[in-house]
């Protein structure tokens, strides 16, 4: 199962609770936390790395399991598979793919949905009768492909037209169109809905909890 937590970095913005979480994370990420230009995006480097650790901590994971991270405005985001009953996975156990995605709506990039998306997303959007709605829709496409880029490890590398959803009130989202080499795989979606944000996860596993599990620093 993937499960899936969020947490408000806010609060990481004051030094003495940066700090605290700060010496809490391994020396690597702590030199590329310190990295960061500007104090929120020190607050989000340190805040969803501690999202993995809490989680890997509370479930016992082993280094092998599959884990993602994003972050965007306020929010960070980590989703990882949990085994089942808590066991720890077998080294020949099939690796599951797991890719998610936030982001903080703003106005719609009609140029970036014209260029990047394909043709039938961008129409969907374009259909939209008034602003909010062509933003909900621009942001609720870009959280899906990013997470399925990022499932599949490609990242950037692969054209955001290359594949497109198909999306529907009421019912997950899936692909319509994949890339030929990711066709023998089937790949699951779960969004969600925040206040002035978006999220999704992508997996080869199709049990994605819809539930966001938060976290407070």
């Amino acid at each position: 199962m993937i499960l899936t937590w969020i947490g408000d970095v806010r609060p990481l913005l004051e030094e003495s609770c940066y700090q605290k979480y700060w010496r809490q994370l391994p020396h690597f990420r702590q030199k590329k936390a310190e990295k960061c230009c500007f104090p929120m995006g020190r607050a989000l480097s340190v805040g969803v790395w501690i999202l993995w650790q809490q989680a890997k901590e509370t479930y016992q994971l082993s280094k092998e399991t599959v884990f993602n991270l994003s972050h965007s405005g306020y929010y960070a985001l980590c989703s990882a598979q949990i085994p089942p009953d808590g066991r720890i996975f077998q080294q020949t156990q099939k690796q599951i793919q797991v890719g998610c995605d936030v982001q903080r709506i703003s106005d719609y990039r009609e140029k970036i949905a014209r260029r990047f998306f394909c043709p039938e997303e961008y129409s969907r959007i374009q259909k939209q009768e008034n602003p909010a709605d062509k933003e909900q829709m621009f942001f609720r496409y870009w959280v899906l492909k990013e997470s399925f880029i990022k499932a599949t490890r490609r990242g950037m590398a692969m054209e955001l037209d290359s594949f497109s959803f198909m999306v529907k009130e009421g019912k997950y989202p899936v692909l319509e169109r994949c890339p030929a080499p990711y066709q023998k795989e089937d790949y699951f979606f779960r969004e969600f809905a925040l206040e002035s944000y978006r999220a999704a996860v992508c997996s080869t596993d199709p049990e994605i909890e819809e539930t966001l599990y938060w976290v407070n620093f």
